[in-house]
């Protein structure tokens, strides 16, 4: 019984570790949450499983000798360690999820606020901008090998952004 629920533990913990980057928009995290609430169901029925083997370890280790006791419970911490890394990683893919779908909805509603503003304002806006950002590159010198002149190079700079 310990070797099939050993097995189901790795075939969770590679589900977990082959699953895809979040996506990119909430809905897409969406799904991936449903996916994720399936794994912490198989996991909670693993544990279940768990905790028979360990009663029927300690039930085995009773009967059986001194070494047959040692084997049985290098069995049941194995089965603990496994079942630890799986919990680690869902609640790992969890938090991932969460902070994913946090930014895409904030970039959703980003968008959503930059479209309801008139796109012509928006190229205005650039078109105004554009050439005297041209204008000022134009007039840049060539940044200076001597780490002095460069310094004050890149001071001039920023004080013409300002």
């Amino acid at each position: 019984m310990s070797v099939d629920v050993m097995s189901g533990l790795r075939d969770l913990k590679d589900c977990m570790y082959n699953q895809e980057l979040p996506g990119l928009d909430p809905e897409a995290i969406k799904e991936q949450q449903a996916e994720l609430a399936g794994f912490k169901k198989e996991l909670e029925k693993a544990r279940e499983l768990v905790g028979e083997c360990r009663q029927i370890g300690h039930d085995l280790s009773n009967v059986c000798g001194q070494s047959g006791a040692i084997e049985i419970q290098k069995q049941m911490e194995d089965l603990s360690h496994m079942t630890d890394e799986v919990n680690d990683k869902i609640r790992d893919r969890g938090d991932e999820l969460r902070g994913a779908f946090q930014h895409a909805d904030h970039f959703k509603k980003l968008v959503d606020i930059f479209q309801q503003h008139s796109n012509s304002q928006l190229i205005q806006s650039i078109n105004s901008w554009l050439p005297q950002a041209e204008h000022q590159l134009a007039l840049m010198k060539q940044p200076s090998p001597d780490p002095n002149t460069l310094q004050r190079q890149i001071e001039e700079l920023k004080m013409s952004i300002e």
